[in-house]
This record gives C-alpha cells, structure tokens and sequence, in this order.
C-alpha cells in the first residue's frame, strides 16, 4: 500500500469512474485500474463492484474510505508542517538567558517571538555566565542573550545599551571603598555573578560597576548608586550556520525596538 493508491481509491470513491479518475491525475486508465486492483489484493477485501454500466463502492471500501481519507489528513498535516520548517516558521528554538539579566526586555523579546512566530516552540531558562557560554558553544542552545563577552566569536545582534553605574552601600564614601568588580572589563577566569556582587557591596567591602538594570535587585535597597560615563551593551548571540527559523527571528528583532 502507498500513497499514491490512497489518492486513486479516495478520488475513485467520489467520481465512481476509472476514467474521471485517471483523467484528474493524468495518468491512463489501465495505470489506475492495476494500482486498484494490488490495493484490493493487499486488502484482502473488494473495494469496488464493476460492471459495463457503472462502478460501486463496496461496504468493505466504504469502511475503508474512512481510514484513508484520515490517513491522508495526517500525512497533508505533516507535510504542512516540514514545509512550516523549512520555511522557518515552525519548530523549537532554545534560548539561554543571563541570571539577573533585564526582565522586561527578556519579556519583551520572547512575546515578540511568539506572536509573530505561534508555531515556533521556545524553550527558554536563566544560567550562570559560564554555564551560558559553554552550553552555547556546545550547540545546546540555538540563541543566548547576554551582555557583550570576548570570549564569544560568534555573530551577535545588539539588544540594548545601558548606562554603567557605581553601586555601593549607603553608609559609606565611593572614595573610601576599593573596586570590587568592573563588568567593563576582561577579566580572566572570572565567573562572578551579579547577586554576589551586589552582596559584597551591601557589607560595605567596596562598590561594584555595573548596568543600571540591576536596580530591580532586592539588594539595591541597601545600596547608592551613582553613573559613570560609559556604557555596556546587550546581545543576542547566534551560530553562524544557523537554521532558517534563526534568521527569521533575527529579522523580526531587527525591526523591534526595546
């Protein structure tokens, strides 16, 4: 049995003539009456009653018309769906996030997504910097949002900027407090997270300099916060080899403003 005998026995149901049938696929009306035939001897059961004057259904092929059409229902939806994919409009993406990264614009970023993509499935979840990096580059995520890093090659599509502040805690003098940590700077080997940071700061053991989005911390309520002149900025990494689905999302974040 295949597909091309379903067709013929769906469409043979409906005109009850080898001739009309053969006509709508353009082929003979011996091709279609031999392809009928191995369907029945497969079956095990006649499909259809033929005589000089006209053809007939069976009730055996009645009951198996049922199944068919349903048979090719499915297989139309699945073609549906591979052509959605290659096309880049279906499928499943998964995104890693930066921990304590901007909420509103991850928010922001991922109902863009689904609203112009409903059949894309995103499966999206925070980890620590390294963890990001690694599980990128090991092809485990198709995208990562975090904030610009040297040890990433891979192209990039800028997010947003952000201005960079002094946080330290409210009891103390900037000038009287070491720098603890720069996120404007390459360090080496280093995998501190904000939240540690941002506590180090609150028990007064110096002031750290990051972006003003780490406002929304609950530690921020112990601290004072003052601006720098310079600015850091956040990316939405991708592979270069990406799939199609990539370079549509890509294309629908280009044109949004966050």
């Amino acid at each position: 049995m295949n597909i091309k005998q379903i067709e013929y026995f769906i469409d043979l149901s409906t005109s009850l003539s080898f001739t009309k049938t053969a006509q709508h696929f353009y082929i003979s009306q011996t091709a279609i009456t031999k392809q009928i035939h191995n369907l029945e001897d497969e079956l095990g059961i006649p499909l259809f009653i033929r005589n000089k004057k006209k053809v007939e259904i069976t009730p055996e092929g009645t009951l198996f018309l049922s199944h068919a059409q349903s048979i090719m229902k499915e297989i139309n939806t699945a073609k549906q769906v591979v052509d959605a994919y290659k096309r880049g409009e279906s499928g499943i993406v998964r995104i890693g996030l930066l921990k304590n990264c901007d909420d509103q614009l991850t928010v922001s970023l991922l109902e863009t997504i689904k609203k112009t993509y409903p059949s894309i499935v995103l499966e999206y979840r925070a980890y620590r910097r390294i963890n990001l990096i690694q599980l990128f580059n090991e092809r485990e995520l198709d995208l990562i949002i975090m904030m610009e890093n040297h040890f990433l090659q891979e192209p990039s599509l800028l997010l947003k900027t952000y201005p960079l502040m002094k946080y330290y805690h409210k009891d103390t003098s900037l000038t009287s407090l070491p720098l603890l940590y720069d996120t404007s700077v390459k360090y080496e080997n280093i995998d501190t997270e904000i939240e540690q940071l941002l506590l180090k700061a609150c028990m007064k053991e110096g002031y750290v300099i990051l972006q003003n989005f780490v406002d929304q911390n609950p530690y921020c309520k112990y601290l004072s916060s003052f601006p720098t002149e310079r600015t850091s900025s956040l990316y939405l990494y991708y592979h270069e080899d990406a799939h199609q689905i990539i370079h549509n999302i890509l294309n629908v974040l280009k044109k949004h403003a966050f």
